[in-house]
């Protein structure tokens, strides 16, 4: 192998001056400037392999070598450069798994895979597969309007700000790629400093954490390289290190590798950009996770208020309550994410208040076990039957009663989740955004306060998918998803309510101070960068705004909301409208605030 060609300088860090789409074309101009040498180095290595012989060595430098090709190769767009090469890649790997011995027919069949290669290098029809382009650029972080007084500051889990701080350290051998993933992560606003050893990496994380560590598997130490070097910093920090694994490899002992090693993600080649930076959102996010809520029932009051302290002890927050029949209105004002309940109640009890529950729609899923002295099973089984997920025998030691509770209480807030979220941007789908705004609407009029509620269209998104196609589309609702959870308070909700529309619940906002949330959020998007087939454009967005108590319902917030988004359209798109209670009449509504021109 051409030992000069591995000692190549690291790439520099990216100018974020530079537009995504130039850095690409810039590194693919790379990639492909190089590929002739190191199909030269594979040549000569499969020339110099020895039919019968063992050839531990070059086998190894050749799986490495065609390993990166793969890599590279797709992550590029060049769909059939990655195929050839993980054809050759399995074939040494086969010679490799027998122990090293080099068959009669391997060097001729590498060589045949080798002018494929040659040949693909060579035509001038080697299309990038847009599929592997992000998709779309956000703009650098941007100061945001300064609230209004006597308003809180918007901070918001995930925003550029917060994000900015998080040092992320990539480390992948193949400097192109590395440099890639680094541009594509600091489009949204994560630091990152990219790697191409693992003595360098080890370097780096010995002088300074960072907040995660995206790893590739394959080095050309080994095959399970990644892996081993996460376990060596694991054992060496005090702290772990979250780390998400990077292959080209999906298959089961690299998945193994990884969890053992104590991976926390998995991505394989060529990289989804959505998909890493939603593990990295995960893994990076510096706020707690909202505590457990439950909700204790006992008509022994001395009983249930033990089991609450114990919950409230461990973090959680617990509602004790004697009386079965409060529960419901309990409910009402607590958003419990269990109930733990006796089983035998004087004037109700654990199964008939389980029965009630589950007649009613918004808690047909929430968890419900028993405590009790109840030993037989057969009993036990027939209270589990009405609806219950749970039975814990008293006397219950303080320990297990906290890990039952976190453990069903955890699990259904992930199947929650899954339930109420759209599955394309992973905000709340419309079900659940007009759920939310049933509750804050309840709570503003409790509370004495104010709210607003917006609803987002994308201008001419008709248009957008019949010019560039329904993927280039699915990036656009990405992007307006990622930038109105970036932006937004963390107080506020954010739903998908259909098709290219959106809706937003703004919890104690005035007219004014959510117009101007909203013209930033309107004037930020306007500065995302498309990308599709070569080709740049950017979208915009129309905003129809109403407030409580102006309209009093939850009814009447969306219908004033909606006219109010239809006049934005007639009146130009690109601009928020405030509804008027000229919005309340009673006249029909438009059935859809898109125009004949597909916007």
């Amino acid at each position: 192998m051409d030992a000069e060609r591995d000692k190549a300088p690291k790439p520099a860090a990216p100018d974020k001056a530079e537009s995504f789409q130039s850095r690409k074309a810039r590194l693919r101009a790379s990639f492909l400037s190089q590929l002739p040498g190191r199909l030269a180095d594979a040549r000569r290595a499969v020339a110099e392999l020895r039919a019968g012989e063992i050839e531990h060595a070059r086998l190894d430098a050749l799986y490495v070598l065609f390993h990166t090709l793969k890599g590279s190769g797709a992550t590029f767009g060049f769909r059939q450069i990655g195929d050839a090469a993980r054809t050759a890649e399995q074939a040494v790997r086969r010679a490799m798994d027998s122990g090293g011995h080099v068959e009669p027919t391997l060097p001729a069949e590498l060589a045949c895979l080798l002018d494929d290669l040659d040949a693909l290098a060579l035509a001038a029809d080697v299309q990038a597969d847009p599929d592997t382009a992000p998709g779309f650029e956000l703009p650098g972080p941007q100061s945001r309007p300064e609230p209004a007084p006597g308003q809180a500051p918007d901070a918001h889990p995930g925003q550029p700000a917060d994000r900015s701080q998080r040092m992320v350290y990539l480390c992948d051998d193949d400097p192109d790629l590395a440099a890639q993933l680094a541009g594509q992560l600091g489009c949204f606003g994560y630091r990152v400093r990219a790697f191409t050893t693992l003595a360098d990496l080890r370097t780096a994380v010995e002088s300074e954490r960072p907040a995660a560590i995206i790893l590739d598997i394959v080095f050309p130490e080994d095959e399970n390289a990644g892996p081993k070097m996460l376990a060596e910093l694991r054992s060496a920090e005090q702290e772990t290190i979250p780390c998400i694994f990077i292959s080209c490899r999906d298959d089961f002992e690299g998945r193994l590798q990884a969890v053992r090693a104590g991976g926390s993600a998995y991505c394989t080649k060529p990289i989804k950009t959505v998909e890493l930076l939603e593990f990295l959102d995960a893994l990076t996010n510096p706020h707690p996770p909202e505590p457990i809520n439950v909700l204790v029932v006992d008509d022994d009051r001395e009983l249930a208020q033990f089991h609450a302290t114990v919950l409230e002890e461990a973090g959680m927050v617990a509602k004790a309550v004697s009386n079965p029949e409060q529960v419901l209105s309990l409910l009402d004002t607590f958003d419990a994410d269990l109930v733990l309940m006796d089983m035998y109640m004087p004037d109700c009890s654990g199964p008939e208040l389980s029965r009630i529950l589950r007649q009613i729609p918004g808690h047909v899923s929430l968890p419900i076990i028993y405590v009790s002295s109840e030993t037989d099973v057969e009993r036990q089984h027939k209270a589990l039957a009405v609806g219950a997920d749970g039975f814990l025998t008293k006397p219950i030691e303080p320990a297990r009663l906290v890990a039952e509770v976190a453990l069903r209480a955890e699990r259904m807030r992930i199947l929650h989740s899954l339930m109420v979220r759209d599955g394309l941007t992973g905000l709340f789908n419309h079900n659940a955004i007009m759920q939310f705004l049933e509750v804050a609407v309840a709570n503003a009029r409790r509370g004495g306060t104010s709210l607003c509620f917006a609803m987002i269209d994308v201008d001419h998104f008709k248009s957008v998918n019949d010019t560039y196609g329904h993927p280039t589309g699915d990036q656009v609702l990405m992007a307006l998803s990622r930038t109105l959870r970036m932006r937004l308070r963390e107080d506020d909700l954010v739903g998908r309510y259909g098709g290219e529309e959106f809706a937003v619940v703004l919890n104690g906002a005035g007219v004014e101070p959510a117009k101007r949330i909203l013209d930033a959020l309107r004037t930020s998007f306007s500065n995302v960068t498309f990308f599709s087939d070569g080709q740049e454009f950017h979208c915009t967005f129309s905003v129809g705004v109403s407030d409580f108590p102006t309209f009093a319902t939850p009814d009447a917030l969306t219908e004033a909301a909606d006219r109010a988004l239809y006049r934005a359209k007639k009146g130009g798109r690109n601009r928020v409208e405030i509804a008027t209670e000229q919005d309340a009449l009673p006249e029909q509504s438009p059935d859809s605030a898109e125009t004949s021109d597909g916007s």
